[in-house]
Parts: structure tokens; sequence; C-alpha cells
């Protein structure tokens, strides 16, 4: 019997088994590591996780975040779903519980008068898509997550830009503007970033009239990655370069088995007719200094139609790609392109 109930904190080891036993990606495979199951619905003010239950065995979880976001000039509240996954075998079966959970969030969040539901999907990730548009969600934008290793080298020193906070996020929501899914106000995001010292800093470059920004957050100290599986291209490509990246200023490529900590970039911003190299040329000092300090990975996040910036090309690299889905709960109510990304849905 399919029993549909709110988690709590006494559920945690059991959803850190199912989440165990859910990888991501089918290329580069990797589980993410954490302790804490609710560390994602503690960034937001309006949360719930939802899971399924089966003759008492855990069979699926989604998690959901009622927010204000801008929508066409105004403010709007808006849910946002994560975590959407089910057990293995309960997933190849094609059960009907999945859907049932589903359609239990959508009544929840249709209590809390949201204008749609939102989510982020992996592109390759089949199976989350396929209950997902079932369900009635459409694929409304498409975001890259670059992925660069950090480099072995010399060591930048970057303004943190953290002593005036309030007039940094202020040059940012100068720059996005009235974009769609925008918080209201991106102070809360940032300053709840820095009190619970995840944000690092808001770095840029500049150059005459070309500038570079991007904003840094290193969330290792909640969750790390760890690699499961690689692709036969990068372990060789790891076979030559690791050794030498002991030595000189060569990225060090993950391998299977290896735990990875991450700085995640967000909000890059580019002006003037050199932003997009100066962009580049930050990102590479900023690789550096994150060696220094024992983080492996860096990811930027940019949506492909976003005005203000374009992922920059490196070698080596691996880019991801993602669906934002939107079921609209109200007629035809979807929010128009280019879309914000916030940061506390990452």
């Amino acid at each position: 019997m399919l029993r549909i109930r709110e988690a709590t904190e006494d559920d945690n080891e059991a959803l850190l088994r199912l989440e165990a036993a859910s990888p991501q990606g089918t290329g580069i495979s990797i589980l993410i590591d954490r302790d804490d199951y609710f560390y994602r619905s503690r960034l937001h003010g309006e949360s719930k996780v939802m899971i399924a239950e089966e003759d008492g065995n855990l069979v699926g979880v989604m998690a959901f975040a009622i927010k204000d976001a801008l929508l066409d000039g105004g403010v709007e509240r808006v849910a946002y779903f994560y975590d959407l996954r089910g057990e293995a075998t309960y997933r190849r079966s094609m059960k009907r519980g999945l859907f049932r959970l589903w359609k239990a969030v959508v009544a929840e969040i249709e209590a809390e008068g949201a204008e749609f539901i939102y989510g982020h999907v992996k592109a390759d990730n089949y199976e989350s898509l396929s209950v997902s548009t079932k369900m009635g969600a459409q694929v409304v934008a498409s975001f890259d997550i670059l992925s660069l290793p950090s480099l072995r080298g010399r060591v930048f020193e970057l303004d943190r830009h953290l002593d005036h906070l309030d007039e940094e996020v202020a040059r940012i929501e100068e720059a996005v503007g009235e974009r769609c899914m925008r918080p209201p106000h991106l102070l809360d995001a940032y300053a709840r970033g820095a009190e619970l010292g995840y944000l690092e800093g808001i770095f840029r470059l500049k150059a005459g009239r070309s500038s570079a920004q991007v904003s840094a957050w290193n969330l290792s100290q909640i969750y790390r990655g760890r690699v499961l599986h690689m692709p036969i291209e990068l372990r060789l490509l790891g076979a030559v370069l690791n050794p030498l990246a002991r030595l000189f200023p060569l990225p060090h490529v993950p391998v299977v088995g290896e735990r990875i900590r991450y700085l995640q970039l967000f909000d890059p911003i580019c002006r003037g007719p050199r932003g997009a190299l100066l962009l580049k040329q930050l990102i590479q000092q900023m690789r550096r200094n994150a060696f220094r300090r024992g983080i492996d990975i860096l990811t930027l996040f940019v949506y492909r139609d976003d005005p203000l910036a374009t992922i920059p090309r490196f070698f080596p690299e691996k880019v991801l790609h993602y669906h934002t889905l939107v079921r609209p709960l109200a007629p035809s109510r979807l929010p128009d392109p280019p879309l914000y990304l916030d940061i506390r849905d990452i």
C-alpha cells in the first residue's frame, strides 16, 4: 500500500541511501556525499520534502520550496521543485507511485497559491524528464554548467568585495534587470550565503572600458562529489595529465573513487569589448587560487541565452546540459526568457 507524507529528520538516513543509489550523469557519473539530506531545504523560507512509501519502504522523494520571484514585471509566488527521484527497482517497474507523489506535491503547491512549478533537470536524466513532462511540465529554457579542474600555479590576489555587499549586489541587480525568475531582492540570498559562510566573494577584473565578474560559492563544508564512472577519453587524459600536474601548472583530472570539492560560480557579467576575454582570464586566476585551497572542480552556471555572458572555452573542459521545466498552475502562465538562475536552486 502506498503512503505519501512529509519527511522528517528521522528519514534522513533512508533518504541518503536513496540518493546514494541514484548517481548523476551517464558519461561522468558522480554521487553527492552529504550528511544532511535537508540542507537545500534550509536555504528556503518555505519548503517541504515529500516522500512515497510502499509497504514501509521508501520508494520516492520530491521536495519543493515556495518563494517570491519576478514575473512579467511584478512579484509573484512560484514553487521550485527539486530532489525528484525514485528507488531504482521501483522506477523500472513503472508503478504509478511516483506520479501520485507528483500529484500530491502539486496539490500542496496549489494550496499555496503559486503561479507555477519549476525545476532544473539534467538533460540526460530521462526518467525525471519523463515523469515531469507526463505531469504537464514543459521545457522553457536550457542552461549549461562548465566544469573545470583547478590548476596548479601562481596565486593571484583578488578582492572579495564583501565589505560593501549591498553595493555589490545592487550592481548585479542593475545588470540583470527585471528578468523573470529573479528574486525580488538578491541581497537576501547573498546575505544569507555570507552569513552561512558559503559566499566566498564577488570577484572582478577590469581593463579600460571592459570588465568581467562572477560570484563564487563554496559549499564543500556541506557536500562533496564522489566519482563513480569516467568515460574512457577522460580516463586516458587523466593518465597523461595527472602525473605531470604534480610538477607543472596542468589540470588534475578526477579519477574513479576520488572525492571532489567544488567552487561554484554564479552571476557571470561581462561588459565592454574585452569582457568575454576578461571572464576567461578571471576564471583561470580563480582556478589557480582554488588549487591552493584544496578545491578540485570549478563550475560555472549560465543560461544559453543569457545576454550578460557566454561560457568560455577551455581545455580540458566538461559542459553539462540542464533543462528548466515549468508546470503551469494558472492558465498558460509561463516565464519569458531570458530567465535568471537563482543561486539557491543549485
